[in-house]
């Protein structure tokens, strides 16, 4: 599986400027793909970003999430036949809610490790009571107040109050058994858009998985520890979903292969900041259940 990042937020809040800067500065060496959607007849922010990253692919007039979803999807299909990213990320219109891009990222086999919502500190009151506005929040798991220069301290903690106790009302959960769809937003401040490594640290290839799979040595990355760990027997699903639950809390993130009873095939998990969840079957994967392990401290426990 690819690692995506779903960048959403409301018009004018800094979405390209934290696009350009996140992947400058966390992916450089790395082939980065970006499709950006956008409202109106000249794609400006698309311009910007052609002669940054290996592709982009633009979609005007729409919303990748509604009347634009097919072309999204052959957009994606098209990207990863002709460039073969190690990256993409995904950039929404304002108008644009992100869930449903990250379910088609899904069903196309990516690993979504981030749908980062940016919020414009100095104007957010005057967008906040806005649907779309709040649904962007709610869906995603990382906040990202931008514009801090522009406020004071003390504006700045009542935001932050503010988006923590929309994104309790509006989180996307389960339907059937009420639980959030991500268990905890993760929230960081910004004047440009750049963001610290843990918000993007652990955006693993499969290929990269297996090739870290092969090493028998533990992985330093500092300021983060990376730790691989081996399972000979398959899991119960219950022991899988318990494993990761009782992850220490400076753990931020998880990737692997496992394998489960009574199951013809492995399976791709993913760990992202206390949200486990499975992924596709990997048939062609021959060997034992491994987890790379991705945490700010060495881990002190057995996992």
């Amino acid at each position: 599986m690819l690692p995506a990042f779903v960048i959403t937020g409301f018009l004018g809040s800094g979405k390209t400027t934290l696009l350009i800067n996140s992947a400058r500065t966390h992916f450089k060496g790395k082939k980065v793909a970006v499709i950006v959607n956008e409202l109106g007849d000249v794609g400006v922010d698309g311009k910007i970003i052609q002669n940054t990253y290996s592709s982009v692919l633009e979609l005007p007039e729409g919303c990748i999430c509604c009347s634009l979803h097919a072309e999204f999807e052959k957009a994606i299909k098209e990207i990863r036949e002709k460039y073969e990213p190690e990256v993409l990320f995904v950039e929404t219109s304002g108008s644009a809610e992100p869930f449903p891009v990250m379910f088609s990222l899904k069903s196309l086999g990516f690993s979504v490790d981030g749908v980062l919502c940016v919020i414009d500190a100095k104007n957010f009151e005057r967008y906040s009571s806005e649907s779309t506005a709040l649904y962007q929040l709610g869906g995603s798991n990382i906040a990202v107040i931008n514009k801090i220069d522009l406020v004071s301290e003390e504006e700045l903690k009542k935001l932050e109050d503010k988006v923590f106790e929309l994104w309790e009302s509006y989180a996307v959960r389960n339907a059937f058994t009420g639980e959030k769809l991500f268990k905890e937003l993760r929230l960081y401040r910004t004047s440009y858009g750049t963001l610290p490594e843990e918000v993007f640290v652990g955006a693993l290839s499969l290929n990269k998985l297996l090739e870290l799979a092969k090493e028998d040595d533990h992985h330093h990355h500092h300021p983060y520890t990376q730790r691989v760990e081996f399972y000979k027997e398959p899991f119960e699903y219950k022991n899988l979903v318990g494993l990761f639950k009782n992850l220490p809390k400076d753990v931020i993130r998880a990737k692997g292969i496992v394998r489960l009873k009574h199951a013809p095939y492995p399976f791709f998990v993913n760990y992202v900041f206390g949200t486990f969840e499975m992924g596709e079957e990997v048939p062609t994967y021959k060997g034992e259940s491994f987890v790379v392990f991705i945490s700010e401290n060495p881990l002190k426990v057995s996992v």
